[in-house]
């Protein structure tokens, strides 16, 4: 797939972060784009931002968890604009806390949005894409918790097995028909993400402040949403089967697949109580205030 020159395009928690930027490259690069998000307004943003650089998009407000709502937006994209040619299932959430912390409902959110996101995008539009028989991408956004255990974040880490699991079953029967599924892993990215992560706290677990030591992180060492909408772009144009990105993702990926024992070993070292304590024992106090009064900032100013 050479060029998107006036291909449909949709995209999926495209509102901020990733599904934005990634949006705003297709645009660039001709494309129509269906600019979806569960903030309506925020996808409108998205559009205008679009508009701006002289690219096409229309928004749509969407909650990936709900069926019947991914069943109505498919249609009226089909009927509006034709089958897409490109699909971006990039919407995603996550929980931090212990995992008795977890209620019923929060693995019905988390799963909802991560896993049955990625199954309703790609069973509605998978199925206009083969009808129409003019082949097609399938851009699946998992990520490298997908194959990698992270302390406190159980939920998270299982629905985006879940979600990896399926994109790979999908792309075997999906062979031959012109549609090729991707499972694409960003690792850490400075998005909207960690700042609207739900935090579920128990007594001694220091779930927020590492929530907060998260953020400042991300602003500080992450890679840009650029960055990983620029790699969507070209893996579209690929179809390769899987898609660790950026260059650190490869590395953690490839880690835990060769040595699950090691990724396990050193995600029991991430523990936070533990890494908090550290933090607590080696720095001053007064450093140790200041590095919290950051953190909080970061989480206010994202």
């Amino acid at each position: 797939m050479a060029t998107f020159e006036n291909k449909l395009v949709v995209v999926t928690g495209a509102g901020s972060g990733i599904g934005r930027a990634t949006a705003k490259r297709f645009a660039v690069q001709g494309a129509r784009v269906i600019v979806s998000d569960l903030n309506g307004d925020t996808a409108t943003a998205t559009v205008d931002q679009i508009t701006a650089l002289g690219g096409q998009a229309f928004p749509y407000a969407v909650n990936v968890s709900d069926v019947t709502a991914m069943q109505t937006f498919a249609a009226g994209v089909h009927e509006t604009h034709g089958a897409p040619t490109v699909v971006v299932n990039n919407a995603g959430y996550t929980t931090a806390g212990p995992f008795l912390g977890h209620t019923v409902e929060d693995w019905d959110r988390i799963m909802g949005v991560n896993f049955w996101g990625v199954v309703h995008g790609s069973r509605l539009f998978g199925r206009q894409m083969i009808e129409a028989g003019h082949g097609g991408r399938i851009l699946n956004v998992t990520s490298p918790a997908a194959v990698l255990p992270i302390p406190l974040s159980t939920a998270y880490c299982t629905s985006k097995a879940a979600a990896q699991m399926f994109t790979e079953c999908l792309r075997l029967e999906f062979a031959g028909t012109g549609v090729g599924v991707t499972a694409v892993l960003p690792a850490f990215i400075n998005t909207g993400f960690y700042p609207n992560a739900q935090v579920v706290e128990t007594e001694g677990k220091s779930v927020g402040r590492g929530k907060n030591i998260s953020v400042l992180a991300a602003q500080l060492i992450a890679r840009s949403p650029e960055t990983v909408a620029r790699n969507i772009v070209r893996i579209a144009a690929r179809n390769p089967a899987i898609a660790p990105t950026p260059f650190e993702s490869r590395i953690a990926c490839t880690s835990g697949r060769l040595s699950p024992a090691g990724a396990r070993m050193a995600a029991r070292m991430m523990d936070i109580d533990g890494l908090v304590g550290l933090v607590d024992r080696v720095l001053p106090a007064a450093v140790v205030r200041r590095l919290d009064e950051a953190a909080a900032r970061a989480v206010s100013n994202a």
